[in-house]
């Protein structure tokens, strides 16, 4: 993510390390002399904060010498001191420029876990299957075959993704070994999610396998198909 944050309209640089560009904000704050980083950093109580915040082994200043944007970066406790120093309206808006990009950062780390999450939940709805099919087998004193799950995961894919796992594989280049679940959208898990529990459940009211074939398209067209044929448009545009 864009650690960049802007401030009246001025950008407020980042080095790697986190830290921003005092000279930047000296720009935002209206660009008075008697609010230049030079004098703020001769500051005693700065050179006592500083002295503070490096006992953790934190350069709180560091001066940058040319480059595309050199001048005096600090790190996020003297940024808030500096604005507090030129102004309590200036040290508002920088408090809020900081929640924006926290803010931001953490709808960025909630939108690419949510994925995980989804897979995650899929296969944890995965032994939920298993399981109906161990115990119909079971009822009915039959054994159970390998076979047996790889056709019940393969009606799902068929149903979701068109394709059995061996064709999806080929149509993507996968491996024999490679997740499918890791290459596909967070509507497609959610799909496969759905089908999967549902599918389950049909197994245990014990319907044979065409009329559960039959009762998951109708899901699948019912809730899925829509938004997947417009997810597809969306990626291919």
């Amino acid at each position: 993510m864009n650690s960049m944050i802007e401030i009246g309209g001025v950008a407020i640089h980042a080095d790697k390390q986190g830290r921003y560009s005092l000279n930047d904000l000296h720009r935002a704050a209206g660009g008075e002399e008697r609010h230049r980083p030079s004098r703020f950093v001769e500051n005693q109580r700065t050179r006592e904060l500083a002295q503070e915040i490096g006992k953790a082994g934190i350069p709180a200043l560091v001066s940058v010498k040319g480059g595309r944007a050199p001048g005096t970066y600090a790190c996020k406790e003297m940024v808030y001191a500096y604005a507090m120093w030129i102004s309590a309206a200036f040290h508002v808006q920088v408090i809020r420029a900081y929640d924006a990009l926290a803010t931001g950062a953490l709808e960025e780390a909630m939108r690419l876990a949510q994925p995980r999450s989804d897979r995650q939940a899929a296969r944890l709805e995965a032994p939920a299957l298993t399981d109906a099919v161990i115990h119909a087998r079971k009822v009915v004193g039959k054994e159970v075959e390998h076979y047996h799950f790889v056709n019940e995961f393969d009606l799902i894919n068929r149903v979701a993704l068109g394709m059995s796992a061996k064709q999806y594989r080929a149509a993507h280049g996968l491996g024999p070994d490679d997740s499918i679940r890791d290459t596909l959208t967070a509507l497609e898990i959610k799909c496969i999610t759905h089908l999967q529990r549902y599918n389950a459940s049909l197994i245990d009211f014990g319907l044979p396998y065409e009329k559960r074939k039959t009762e998951l398209h109708k899901l699948y067209c019912l809730q899925y198909a829509g938004p997947l044929a417009c997810e597809v448009q969306r990626l291919e545009a």
